[in-house]
């Protein structure tokens, strides 16, 4: 009877886990499988009747015959290499101000830094848009009185992938700073008391101690920030839409275009898979780089 008892219990537990297992086959793996399944075939919906498959050929034409792709693969992997090491230099810079004893009003500037944050993307390309509007906007208002010609932002090519970077930047260099500040708080005395005691300086101090400190909360956040650019898509398309010209097409937009757009669903799903491999292995990479240093 205990023993029947016993069973009964282990099928119960197993009764509760049945529905968050059933979610996730249903909202995550049927998705994936369909998707995969789907990047394998000419999916075309105007044509949804004929669908071949032809194997990788999707990949084969996006990674050696699209010329947009490689464009939209340029501009993102630009926008990484400048948001990224900008956002965290600002961020860690700001952090350390925030955490300085001597700082007042800490409280007030904590409160504003959370306003960008606070914000959707699409409410912040709205704003964006007003502010680098090329005879209303402020930013040209306020160039107006150091003589500066007005710029067009985000008509021009050669400011348009500029101005997305820095609407970025603005919008995202509270992250960095509130997940620093956080980290750089919860740092022990201990070693740093030592650091004091041994001699060393205000800056060997920060290089030497409080650097390698925080190092996994410094991979924590750039590693979302990456993942978070890789996949941008709000302020992007309520800024420029790609445009002008091809200037600041991004691999998320571009795979939108392809699917809802030209209806090639099966192109933008292979599209999908190659944006994921992309995540994975830069993600891989930067851990194991983490953990080596």
């Amino acid at each position: 009877m205990h023993r029947a008892l016993v069973r009964l219990s282990r099928y119960r537990m197993y009764l509760f886990i049945v529905p968050a297992v059933a979610t996730l086959l249903f909202l995550i793996i049927y998705p994936m499988i369909n998707s995969i399944w789907i990047s394998l075939h000419t999916w075309y919906l105007a044509r949804p009747q004929n669908f071949p498959f032809v194997g990788l050929r999707n990949y084969q034409v996006l990674l050696f015959q699209d010329q947009v792709f490689r464009v939209a693969l340029i501009n993102t992997l630009v926008l990484l290499g400048v948001c990224v090491p900008v956002e965290f230099a600002l961020g860690l810079l700001l952090a350390r101000l925030l955490n300085s004893p001597h700082l007042k009003g800490q409280r007030f500037f904590r409160s504003c830094l959370i306003v960008p944050l606070a914000v959707t993307p699409i409410v912040v390309g709205v704003l964006w848009k007003f502010i680098l509007h090329p005879r209303y906007g402020v930013l040209n208002y306020l160039l107006g009185f150091l003589r500066i010609p007005a710029i067009e932002w985000v008509a021009n090519p050669r400011f348009a992938l500029a101005s997305v970077m820095m609407v970025d930047i603005w919008e995202w260099t509270p992250f960095m700073v509130l997940v620093l500040y956080a980290g750089l708080v919860s740092l022990p005395q201990e070693p740093l008391e030592a650091a004091k005691l041994d001699g060393a300086s205000g800056w060997q101090e920060f290089i030497y101690v409080v650097i390698p400190l925080v190092a996994p909360i410094i991979a924590v956040a750039v590693l979302i920030r990456v993942m978070d650019i890789i996949k941008m898509f709000d302020i992007v398309y309520v800024l420029t839409r790609g445009g002008p010209g091809d200037a600041t097409e991004l691999l998320s937009l571009y795979d939108f275009r392809i699917g809802l757009n030209y209806f090639h669903m099966g192109r933008a799903a292979a599209l999908s898979w190659l944006i994921a491999i992309m995540v994975i292995v830069i993600a891989q990479v930067f851990l194991r780089l983490t953990r080596t240093t």
